[in-house]
Formats: structure tokens, sequence, C-alpha cells
């Protein structure tokens, strides 16, 4: 037993300490490789899957200083040729262990990071372009404050599928989404694009021109370009359809485990605002003593003058008034500013094909999302070396996740698929449900910790396992055949939909046939992934909305308090007028005393 505790406590500590994939040794050009781009010629290299890679690319010009805050630029051209075998640096963030990127909290990366990664199959100068092949354009996901292209890897996907995978970088946290001074009024919707504050947005955009002008090179075509994203990269994907400047940019859409919406405007001074951003500056830079002289002194610089200051600080200068605040670092998001993304309730948008960019779409969710977050959660959790160990309710654990996982599945795939199947292009849903990680050396059961949880069906849609020590946990020798299996089918399924904008029965045509959304509830409207253990891969029903959820915890036979409980847990990251009116109503109103987010805040 003391053995095993040993072996326990060394896995899980090399498991928080070590976040990413461990770098391989530098690649050897291949002179196969070599393509010319609007801005010169690159050279990739071979990869392992015998596809090519070319990596770190630049796709804008770095946003450094007075292009802090400002639409990307060209990149300008480069003579010679440029070596394309290393990742560019990621943007500028706080390590996270679901980001990929360093340990929690250290600080990585660069605000020049508008790089991309760009996989193909290995092609001879002949076979470029004959035919053209699908374009894929992966956005990664992290809450738009972390996360980096180079974390996955699309090599299987390309050589397996014979698609051009692009994985992209984009500004993240307030270098991403900030309202710079000049534009603080928001009396209107800004036209200059410099002023928008949706930069990361922005460089979504970019990344898109850079496609259109560029595929070719690699041997794909402008003209069928797929963009996928996962969670904020959901978020920035769907964001698309409601992106003028992106039309014609993208002819299909892939929103995995959509993240959250779009605010309406940001505030300017909550604690994430423009103006106390500029106060903590003032302070954080030695021009005030405290935020009332910083206020005093904000209110002489014009906002010219304020944008000027704010974009001559250091980026962890800038970055830390966000932190001022004991362990707060919210920042802010994607938001509707008129122009770079349409004002509007986006339900109405998306309802009218005037309104919106009309390409087919996929939505999707896994089983149980919200347990990638609850494992660390210590009220649930017992843990060791700071990592899950045993559950303290598993009934209560799985009770939450179902009722979380519910309501981001009828936010994020059911009601989006009603309005976009209803109002223009097809969609199609699905539910991903492995959950054979197994037991940790037959002591913690991370199928149940873990189960289908947020993110982890990102490697099955690339093919790619190999995602660090907790990709060695998770996706072991016991587990291999059949997920290597659920992966194929997925990347089929994948890859068609790019192809030809229907997944159908997936590219080499031998899967199930996966039939888009129909106003019929009752009938298989909804694909589920999983291995033959699980049920296999089958069409389904699905009709979830966030009525039915109440209704159903409503019935729950749990005491008031749990319910309550229940409620908040469930609501906590989608409050909103409906969440709020729910919560007045909820068990009769015995729940209610103070506002919804007041009681989960607490």
């Amino acid at each position: 037993m003391t053995r095993l505790l040993f072996l326990l406590i060394a896995t899980l500590t090399l498991f928080a300490c070590t976040s990413r994939p461990s770098s391989p040794v530098a690649p050897s050009i291949d002179l196969t490789s070599s393509r010319v781009l609007t801005s010169g010629e690159i050279i990739g290299f071979e990869n392992a899957s015998g596809g090519h890679s070319w990596l770190g690319i630049p796709y804008a010009a770095a946003p450094i200083g007075e292009l802090r805050w400002r639409a990307p630029r060209p990149y300008a051209a480069w003579s010679g040729r440029r070596e394309a075998l290393e990742p560019g640096s990621p943007c500028i963030q706080y390590g996270s262990p679901l980001g990929g990127v360093g340990d929690a909290g250290s600080r990585q990366g660069s605000e020049d990071c508008l790089f991309l990664n760009v996989y193909a199959p290995r092609l001879a100068p002949s076979q470029i372009n004959d035919p053209r092949l699908p374009v894929m354009v992966w956005i990664h996901g992290g809450g738009n404050t972390v996360g980096h292209a180079a974390f996955y890897d699309g090599q299987v996907l390309a050589q397996r599928e014979r698609v051009i995978v692009v994985m992209i970088n984009y500004r993240l946290g307030p270098f991403g989404w900030f309202v710079p001074p000049e534009n603080i009024s928001l009396t209107a919707a800004t036209q200059d694009p410099d002023l928008s504050g949706n930069y990361g947005n922005l460089d979504v955009v970019a990344a898109l021109r850079w496609v259109r002008d560029n595929a070719a090179a690699f041997g794909g075509d402008p003209t069928n370009v797929t963009v996928l994203g996962e969670s904020a990269g959901a978020t920035n994907a769907l964001a698309l359809l409601v992106t003028p400047a992106a039309e014609g940019l993208f002819h299909r859409l892939i929103v995995q485990s959509l993240g959250f919406g779009f605010a309406k405007t940001p505030s300017l001074d909550s604690p994430s605002g423009t103006a106390q951003v500029l106060r903590r500056s003032l302070v954080a830079s030695g021009r005030a003593k405290n935020t009332t002289e910083a206020e005093r002194i904000a209110a002489t610089m014009s906002a010219a003058e304020q944008g000027s200051f704010l974009r001559s600080l250091d980026p962890w200068t800038l970055y830390g008034t966000y932190r001022s605040d004991g362990d707060y670092d919210r920042v802010p998001t994607v938001f509707q500013d008129g122009h770079v993304i349409r004002r509007g309730d986006l339900r109405e948008l998306l309802a009218d094909p005037a309104t919106h960019i009309d390409v087919p779409v996929i939505v999707g969710t896994n089983r149980d999302e919200p347990k990638i977050f609850m494992a660390f959660d210590r009220t649930h959790v017992r843990t060791l070396a700071g990592l899950p160990f045993a559950l303290r309710d598993p009934d209560a654990y799985d009770l939450e996740a179902r009722y979380r996982s519910l309501v981001w599945k009828a936010d994020g795939v059911d009601s989006l698929a009603k309005l976009l199947s209803r109002h223009g292009a097809p969609a199609w849903a699905y539910r991903w449900d492995w959950d054979e990680q197994g037991q940790l050396y037959g002591v913690v059961n991370l199928s149940r910790i873990v189960g289908a949880a947020h993110g982890l069906e990102i490697p099955f849609v690339f093919g790619f396992f190999d995602v660090g020590p907790q990709g060695q946990m998770l996706f072991n020798e016991d587990n291999e055949a059949a997920r290597v299996a659920l992966s194929a089918r997925m990347m089929s399924y994948w890859a068609g939909f790019a192809r030809d904008g229907k997944p159908g029965r997936g590219s080499d045509g031998l899967g199930i046939e996966w039939s888009p959304w129909t106003a019929d509830p009752s009938s298989p409207r909804m694909i589920v992934f999983d291995t033959p253990a699980g049920g296999g891969i089958r069409m389904a029903p699905s009709d979830v909305s966030r009525e039915s959820v109440l209704a159903d915890m409503e019935k729950e036979s749990l005491p008031l308090d749990r319910r309550c409980a229940l409620f908040q847990a469930t609501f906590r990251n989608r409050v909103d007028d409906w969440a709020d009116g729910a919560w007045r109503r909820f068990a009769g109103g015995a729940c209610d005393g103070q506002r919804l987010e007041s009681r989960i805040g607490s």
C-alpha cells in the first residue's frame, strides 16, 4: 500500500507540474516542402505522420507598441527562404494546467504572437491543387485568456483525411478584448476597426484572410474553408456568423462545447473596464499614489493621452491590474461593438438570414462537460498532491455534473440548432460520451471523476493523443484500440463535413448516416459518439431546453437547501434575466432571498 501511494503521489505531482507535451528535437527541413506565400518563401519539414508541417508562420504584424489595441496589420514580406520549423510564441497569458503553456500562474508568451501552423498531406509539386483540398481552421479554447495553437497537432487529421489544417494564435485577455480610451464613449457603433475592442476576433478574421490568400500554396481550396473551435474558440467561431468582415472567408462551421455568449456592450467602469484599468495602471506605474489621485489625473488627460499611456505600459504591468483585488483576474470578453460584431439579440440575429452569414453548422457538447472543472473543486473531491483522488459524494457529484451539462447542451446545441436549421442552412448536432479512462493504479476512478469532460474530445478530432502527462493517464494502452477507432470515425465525419458541407456517413462512407437536425423532437436528430462498450456511435433524439432542465430539477427528491444549491451550481455561469426569474420561482420561491448572482458568488 505504501508503494502504491508513493506511485500515485509521484504520478499526480507530474500531472500537476507539467501541462504540455515535451518539446521534440528540432526537425530538419524537407526541400519538397518549399512553398511561396504572399509574404515570401517558406520551408517546413516532414512530420511523424508522413505529411508536411510548417510552424510559426506570421499572418499579421506584431501588435506591439502603437499597434496594441489596433486592428491587425499585414506582415511585411521577407526576402530569402524562411524556415517554419518551430511554433511562434504563444500570446501573453498566465500559465494554466488547462491552457497548455507553463506552470499555473507563471508568466508566459509575448504580445508578438500572431502566428499560425499549417499541416498538409505530403504532396508532390504536380499534386498541389489537383484537386484542391478542403481547409480546416482551428480556433483554440481557453476562456479567451489561455491557450495556443501549438498545444494540438493537426498532422494526423491532415494526412489521414487529405485536408489542410491551420491552427491559429489570437490575442488573449485584455490584449484581445479591450475598449481603448479613444472609443470609451461607445455612443455609436464605430466604423473604425482600430477602435472596435474585439481585437481577438479581428485576429481571427485576419487569419482567415491569410488562408484565403495562401491556402492554394499548400494545395488547399480557399473557397472551401471550415472553421472549427472549442469552448471560447467555439464562441469566437460562432461570432463569425455575425461578423460582416468575415463574409466569404469561411463556408462551414463546427462549434464544439460553446463556451459563452457575447456581452451587449462592455462595462467600462467594472473591475475589468477601461476606466478602472486606467486608474489602476496610473497607480501601478507610479504616476499616482492611490486610485483617488489616479482618478483626478485621468480626468486631466485627453482620450488620446490615455490611450498612449496605456500602450506604453509593460504588458505584465497592464495585466497585473486585473489581479489587484486578491485573485480576481476577470478580463473583458467578446462584445457586440456594432461593427466587427453586429449589435442586437443574438437569437434574433441568427433567426434572420439577412443578419448572419448562412453556412452549414455542426454543434455539439460532451456528456460530462463540467467535470473537468469540478474535479478540482474540493467541495466535491478529495485531493492528493493538489489533484483529484476520490469523490466525497459520488451521487451528488454526478447529479450536479448532469444538470450543468444539460444546460450547457440546451444553450450550446439544441437552441442553436433549432434557430439555425429553422432559418437558414442545415445544422447537425452531436454529443460525445467517451469515458473509458479507467482507474489510475486501481484507486482513482478517472472514468467517473473526469468522464466525458470538457475539451477531451479534441484529441479524438485530430487523432493526436500526445498531450503531455495528463494525456498519458487518460489515454492509455487499455483504452487505445477502441479510442483510436472512435477517433478515426470522428475524423471521417469532420472531414466529410469539411469536404461536402454535410457529415453524411463520413468521408469514407463507412459510418452510420449522421442526419441533420429536424423540427421533430422525437426523431433521431443528434449523433452520439462512443465506443461499442458505451453503446457505440448512434443517432438519438434530443430535446433539451432550460425549461425542461428546470422542470426535472423541480422533481428531484432532495432537501430544500440541496435543491437550491443545485440550481445555483447549474446556472452559476449563465446568470441572465431568464435565470434570475427562474430562481425567484424555483421551489415555489422558497430559495429566493436575494439576486441569483449574489447567492452564487457567496
